[in-house]
C-alpha cells in the first residue's frame, strides 16, 4: 500500500512558491528557521519559530500551514486544525486558493491522524475542489482511500482508487488498494484482476504478491495461495527491505524458524515492524511473554505506524497470562483508531477482560452492545446468556 506523504513535500512546496514576496522583517527570518528546523527533523525548534513568525505577524498564510503541518508530527492534532482554520479565506484567487487547499489538506491529515475518518474525509473533498496545485491531489486521493477504507466505506474507497488509476493507468499502488477494498465486498475476480494488474506493472513489489495471497486465502482458494507465495520467494533479493519482505513471505508460508532469523536481522537493520511478525510467531507457538515483549517494542517504536491489530494481538497475549488490567489497556487503545476492520476483535477481547477481572455488569453491558452489532456472532449470544447468570438481579441493571 502506498505510503502518503505527510510533511516534507507539503512544506518545501510551501518555502517555494510563498516565499517569493517575503520582506527581511523578523517575522520572515523566524519562519525560515523553522524551514530549516524542519529540514533538520527538529519539530519542537521548528514550531517555536513558526509560532514566533506569526506572533509577530499574524496575517501570512504560510506561517499557519507550516505550523499547523509541524504541529502533526509532533501529534498536536488539534492546534493544528485551529492553525489551518486561521489560513483558510473566504475569498477567490489564485493564490488564496493554493492556500486554502494547503491548509484542507492539512486539517484531513490532523482530522486522520485523530482517528476522526469522517471529518478527516470532509476537509480532502474541500482541498480536491480546488483546481490549484493539482500536483497534490494524488497524495490527497490516497489519505481520502486510507479514510474510507478505516471507515468500512469501501465502494467510496473504490471510486476514489478509480480515480488515481484514471489519473494514471500504471500507478500500481492505486491498482493494490482498489484490489484491497474489492475484496473487503467479496467481489473477488475483481479483487485478483486489480491484484494481478498491480503485479503486472511492478512485478518486484511484494506488497501486491502479498495482497493477492490474503484475498486467495479469503476465498477459500489456499492452493493458488500458497502458488503466489512461491511467486514471490522468487523475486530477486537486492536490498534490506527486500530481505524484509522475504521474511514476511516466509511467515506466510509457515516457515517459522527462517522467519525469525530474518526479522532478528530485518530489526537489527532498523526495520521495527520485524517486531510485530516475531511476536506474532511467538504469539502462535504460544510464548505468550516473548510474544508480548516483541509486541510492546513495536507500540513503542517511534518511527512506523500504530495499528489497531497490534494493540488487539498484545491484548490477547496478556489476557492469556492472567494480565488483565494490561490486557485491557491495550485493547481499549486500539478501540481508540476508530479502525472498522478491528473493532468486532477488540470489543470482543475488552469484554472478555472485563469478564477475567470480574466486572461482570460491565461486560454484560458492553456484550449488549456487542450483539446488537453483531447479531451473527452466535458464541456471543451464548457468552450473554453466561453473564446474565453472573449477575444477581438482570432486570435491575441500569440499561
Amino acid at each position: 500500500m502506498k505510503k502518503m506523504n505527510l510533511l516534507k513535500g507539503a512544506l518545501a512546496f510551501v518555502s517555494v512558491i510563498l516565499l517569493s514576496g517575503c520582506s527581511g522583517n523578523s517575522a520572515d527570518k523566524f519562519y525560515k528557521e523553522g524551514l530549516k528546523y524542519i529540514d533538520n527533523g527538529n519539530y519542537e525548534e521548528a514550531a517555536s519559530n513558526f509560532s514566533k513568525a506569526i506572533a509577530l505577524k499574524d496575517d501570512r498564510a504560510e506561517y499557519y500551514i507550516d505550523y499547523g503541518m509541524t504541529l502533526i508530527m509532533l501529534k498536536e492534532n488539534r492546534e493544528a486544525i485551529l492553525n489551518f482554520d486561521k489560513a483558510i479565506l473566504n475569498k477567490e484567487n489564485v493564490i488564496v486558493n493554493k492556500n486554502n487547499k494547503l491548509a484542507y489538506r492539512g486539517k484531513g491529515i490532523a482530522y486522520y491522524k485523530s482517528y476522526q475518518y469522517k471529518e478527516a474525509i470532509e476537509e480532502f473533498d474541500k482541498a480536491l475542489s480546488l483546481n490549484e496545485l493539482s500536483e497534490l491531489d494524488e497524495d490527497i486521493l490516497y489519505y481520502k482511500g486510507s479514510a474510507e477504507e478505516k471507515s468500512g466505506l469501501y465502494e467510496e474507497a473504490i471510486k476514489t482508487y478509480t480515480a488515481l488509476i484514471d489519473n494514471s493507468a500504471s500507478d500500481d499502488n492505486a491498482y493494490n488498494n482498489r484490489g484491497y477494498a474489492y475484496g473487503k465486498l467479496h467481489e473477488f475476480d475483481k479483487g485478483l484482476a486489480d491484484y494481478d494488474k498491480a503485479i503486472s506493472i511492478k512485478k518486484g513489489n511484494y506488497n501486491h504478491y502479498l495482497g493477492k495471497y490474503f484475498l486467495l486465502m479469503e476465498a477459500d482458494r489456499k492452493e493458488e495461495a500458497h502458488t503466489i507465495l512461491k511467486e514471490a520467494a522468487g523475486i530477486k533479493v537486492e536490498t534490506e527491505e527486500d530481505e524484509f519482505n522475504l521474511a514476511k513471505v516466509h511467515y506466510y508460508m509457515e516457515e517459522y524458524d527462517m522467519a525469525i532469523n530474518e526479522f532478528s536481522k530485518a530489526f537489527e537493520s532498523g526495520f521495527e515492524e520485524a517486531c510485530y511478525y516475531l511476536g506474532n510467531i511467538y504469539e502462535k507457538r504460544e510464548d505468550y511473554e516473548e510474544a508480548v515483549i516483541n509486541y510492546e517494542k513495536y507500540i513503542k517504536a517511534e518511527n512506523i505506524p500504530k495499528t489497531t491489530l497490534v494493540y488487539n494481538q498484545a491484548g490477547a497475549c496478556l489476557l492469556k497470562l492472567g494480565r488483565y488490567s494490561e490486557a485491557l489497556a491495550y485493547i481499549q487503545t486500539g478501540l481508540e483508531y476508530r479502525d472498522k476492520n478491528m473493532e468486532q476483535p477488540l470489543k470482543r477481547n475488552e469484554i472478555a477482560a472485563y469478564e477475567k477481572t470480574g466486572d461482570f455488569e460491565k461486560a454484560y453491558h458492553l456484550m449488549t452492545d456487542y450483539i446488537n452489532l453483531y447479531p451473527e456472532d452466535k458464541e456471543a449470544k451464548k457468552e450473554y446468556e453466561f453473564l446474565k447468570t453472573r449477575l444477581p438481579d438482570v432486570s435491575s441493571i441500569k440499561q
